[in-house]
């Protein structure tokens, strides 16, 4: 195996297990609760890249639903009920999404923190726009429960638009110290 490909999966198992700490580290509110899971989803993109990000993610989501308890709420294929598995569905594409949007460029450094927080608030977005459809469907299908547009949005994201913003800044600022320690341990 190359130093190349073990580094990968090195990265890839320590993206799972921070995404799986930032589960556990979680406040209640109403179904979904706040944590810091999309933090290191958001992060994931940026530093693994938009494959490699959505990937991990992707193992995330699988180990969680054979049994692993990784979720905010434990795991398991039961999961797929859950008011919060549109949350989750969203990981790898809003893991992609960031690491596209967000991939080292050309610009000068002042266009950076721009794009930085571009990327993160496009993930951001993507993550709402797979999670609160879901969390309605699940209300409605699951729960025998109704509730409009207004209502899920009060449910699904407004509560966590300040959390959210306070994960887009500090990604934003551990992007370059994360990519530049994972850079100079390339040999």
């Amino acid at each position: 195996m190359t130093r190349s490909r073990t580094k990968s999966i090195v990265l890839i198992s320590l993206t799972v297990a921070l995404t799986t700490a930032g589960a556990w580290l979680k406040i209640p509110l109403g179904p979904i609760p706040i944590s810091l899971q999309t933090l290191f989803v958001l992060l994931s993109g940026v530093t693994l890249g938009p494959l490699l990000g959505a990937g991990a993610m992707g193992i995330y989501l699988a180990i969680g639903l054979v049994g692993l308890p990784v979720f905010t709420a434990g795991g398991g294929p039961g999961y797929l009920f859950s008011p919060t598995f549109g949350f989750l569905l969203s990981f790898p594409l809003a893991s992609f999404t960031t690491g596209w949007i967000g991939r080292p460029g050309k610009e000068n450094e002042s266009v950076k923190p721009i794009r930085m927080v571009a990327a993160f608030s496009a993930g951001t977005a993507v993550i709402y726009l797979i999670g609160i459809p879901w969390l309605g469907l699940n209300l409605m299908l699951v729960q025998n429960k109704t509730f409009g547009a207004g209502t899920l949005l009060m449910l699904g994201m407004v509560p966590f638009l300040p959390g959210d913003l306070i994960k887009i800044i500090v990604a934003s600022l551990l992007t370059e110290p994360l990519r530049s320690a994972l850079n100079s341990r390339r040999q």
